[in-house]
């Protein structure tokens, strides 16, 4: 029986291995130029990002915001609560006040009367100077 070795023969080493490293190397050389232009965004992003976030708020401060708004609304609530009451007394009084002011004055029907009873006053005198004459 032959003597055959158990591991195959090695083939040549890498079959065009000097292509698939010229490919690499343009492969690299596009990576580091896509990695210089995000490096480009990323320090534009942080330089706005620098120049915005002090003047936003902070969860701190929109809470605090927040109750400050809730205690302004009930103070307004109350007031308005107290300016409404004080509008109904008012008008309730102007109520009473027109009640009085139209009880003192005299109705139409009094005002046609008046001028009734005198006109047959004046209308029976002269039926009596009529008769007397």
């Amino acid at each position: 029986m032959p003597d055959t070795p158990v591991e195959p023969k090695p083939a040549a080493p890498y079959p065009a291995l000097e292509m698939r490293v010229s490919r690499l190397e343009g492969d690299v050389h596009e990576v580091k130029g896509t990695m210089s232009r995000l490096e480009l965004l990323v320090t534009e992003i942080k330089a706005t990002l620098d120049a915005t976030l002090p003047h936003l708020a902070t969860k701190a401060e929109l809470s605090e915001m927040r109750a400050e708004m809730r205690v302004e609304g009930a103070n307004m609530r109350a007031e308005w609560k107290s300016d409404l009451a004080q509008l109904r007394t008012e008008v309730a009084d102007m109520r009473a006040d027109l009640k009085t002011g139209l009880a003192d004055k005299p109705s139409k029907t009094y005002m046609w009367g008046v001028p009734t009873a005198l006109l047959t006053a004046y209308a029976c005198g002269l039926a009596a100077l009529a008769i007397l004459k």
